[in-house]
């Protein structure tokens, strides 16, 4: 059964079939072999099973939410509120870029959202200013990767989720890593930019600075909302995202004014397609986990894996290389779906805290977003600005390999990620 599982899969994916089809035909393929035609019913069942839970319920809400801040007018005002603070800065304008992202990722909990919504005015912007158009890039492409570790974050959910651990919990974990990641790639942005040689911008007044933190303010106070209402336990983190797109419609609509009736369709429409994607992979690949589980896949591989070492930090930084593996050439969700029923009792087996390996896992697979060859958010990035494939991957380096420290520094003192939930859930 496992042969045919595997191969049909194989087969689905050579022939571009969607991978959340390719996992369900893969499935219905194989209990087919079995010969157990009645067995075939477990697939609806399963896959109805997959998508009944209230917490991925969340993921069509954010999903809406980024695309009204998007159109609403929240993006340009947080560059501009981000400008006022650093672009006096050695290379501010790009560093305001990195924190315009940072802000934008606590609003839209999606990596490619934050990268259009911030990279289609920072990246021209930075142009103007003398920066290579494949530098602006690379530094949007990599700070949209905070879209998914700093909270609401669609990524979460769905990791949090497959591993069975609390999403609330999940979601407060990614704060202080995400802060010390936008840091670091300031930091880094600065080494290049000082060594570069670029000119320091004047420094905005302070009525310059007041007027752009007065402007920004209901943008900036959604996160705020967001994350307020989650801490307190006032509201879950799906109820949270319902928020969010009410916050943002009263806000694009009556306090900035760029929101439009008309628009409100193609909004919607792309929000439910994009969930619809997401949550059929999702429904597709429980009787796909199902087959695996009952054929003990999980069991084998963990002990494969446990094989290769008992030491905690070995097995877990070998669990996170496969994951930064992975995101060079599979799209996120697909590879949590796939692997996490996997690697969980392997994490289990070796005591690790499943809130703190849902967040190094989520930041390891955001750092895939931005690897070539198949990183989404340089596809993103690299549609605004029109270089190719091959510049951006010579500027992004840089960055990655800054991100990658920090997943493993996340990786050795776990209380960077669990600090927070810590405080706020017991």
């Amino acid at each position: 059964m496992l042969k045919v599982l595997f191969i049909a899969v194989i087969l689905c994916l050579i022939i571009n079939m969607p991978i959340g089809f390719s996992l369900g035909l893969a499935s219905v393929a194989a209990l087919f072999v079995n010969g157990d035609t009645a067995q075939m019913l477990l697939v609806p069942q399963r896959i109805v099973a997959g998508m009944n839970s209230f917490p991925l319920l969340a993921i069509v809400y954010f999903m809406i939410a980024g695309a009204v801040m998007e159109l609403g007018g929240v993006s340009k005002r947080i560059i501009s509120l981000a400008s006022a603070f650093v672009g006096h800065k050695r290379g501010g304008v790009a560093s305001a870029a990195v924190i315009s992202c940072a802000i934008f990722a606590a609003i839209s909990g999606s990596t490619p959202a934050t990268a259009a919504a911030i990279g289609s005015i920072t990246i021209p912007e930075m142009d103007k200013r003398g920066y290579p158009m494949d530098y602006s890039s690379a530094v949007v492409a990599s700070s949209a990767c905070l879209g998914v570790i700093i909270p609401p974050s669609i990524t979460m959910v769905v990791f949090a989720n497959t591993c069975g651990t609390s999403v609330g919990q999940g979601l407060m974990a990614g704060i202080i890593p995400g802060i010390i990641l936008c840091a670091a790639l300031c930091f880094t942005n600065w080494l290049f930019c000082r060594k570069a040689g670029y000119e320091v911008e004047p420094k905005c007044s302070r009525r310059e600075v007041w007027m752009a933190l007065k402007e920004a303010f209901w943008a900036i106070l959604m996160p705020v909302i967001i994350l307020g209402g989650i801490m307190s336990g006032f509201f879950t983190p799906t109820e949270s995202a319902a928020i969010a797109i009410l916050y943002g419609l009263i806000v694009g609509f009556f306090v900035y004014r760029e929101l439009k009736v008309k628009d409100l369709g193609g909004l919607f429409y792309k929000g439910a397609l994009n969930s619809a994607m997401i949550m059929i992979l999702i429904g597709c690949s429980s009787p796909f986990g199902y087959i695996m589980t009952t054929n003990k896949v999980p069991e084998m591989f963990s002990n494969f894996i446990l094989g290769i070492s008992n030491n905690y930090y070995v097995i877990y930084g070998l669990v996170l290389v496969i994951f930064l593996i992975l995101g060079t050439f599979m799209e996120t969700s697909s590879i949590i779906l796939l692997t996490v029923p996997i690697m969980t009792p392997i994490m289990r087996a070796i005591g690790a805290d499943m809130v703190h390996f849902a967040c190094v896992g989520v930041i390891a697979l955001a750092i895939g977003m931005a690897t070539p060859p198949v990183g989404i958010s340089l596809f993103a990035t690299c549609g605004i600005s029109k270089v190719t494939m091959g510049q951006i991957s010579k500027k992004v380096w840089p960055f990655l390999l800054v991100m990658v420290l920090c997943l493993f520094l996340f990786m050795a003192f776990p209380g960077l990620c669990t600090f927070l939930p810590g405080i706020m859930f017991d």
